[in-house]
């Protein structure tokens, strides 16, 4: 379904705005700006809708920061990386600890896709 697909985008938004005191150095692959290319993991029904939110949106991360904006909202904050692999990196925020990991996967250097919710995606572009 879009709405709660969209809503826990704009979730974790607001979650990065709220969070402080995390420490480190940040993941290096995740390091720049990322534009959003599409969504992926939608029903037919909601592809326009999802493609059009992902194509707004913008992860920017500069060492253990990072920005979310999206077509209505841009938060900034701190992450930590929960662990991270060739492929793939995990990060939560101070407010939502353990129970909430926000998952990367790297299809290559340029290329990203970020697990929004039950089996949807956006998928980045590095600028």
């Amino acid at each position: 379904m879009l709405v709660p697909w969209l809503a826990r985008a704009s979730l974790f938004g607001a979650i990065l705005s709220s969070v402080a005191g995390c420490h480190g150095d940040g993941a290096t692959r995740l390091q720049g700006r990322w534009r959003g290319v599409r969504a992926e993991g939608v029903t037919p029904e909601a592809v326009s809708a999802a493609n059009a939110f992902a194509t707004a949106t913008e992860i920017d991360v500069k060492g253990d920061a990072i920005t979310v904006t999206t077509p209505k909202d841009k938060q900034s904050g701190r992450y930590k990386v929960v662990r991270q692999d060739k492929s793939s990196l995990v990060i939560t925020t101070d407010k939502d600890g353990t129970d909430d990991p926000q998952t990367f996967t790297f299809v290559d250097d340029k290329t990203l896709r970020w697990a929004v919710l039950d089996g949807k995606s956006i998928l980045f572009a590095k600028q």
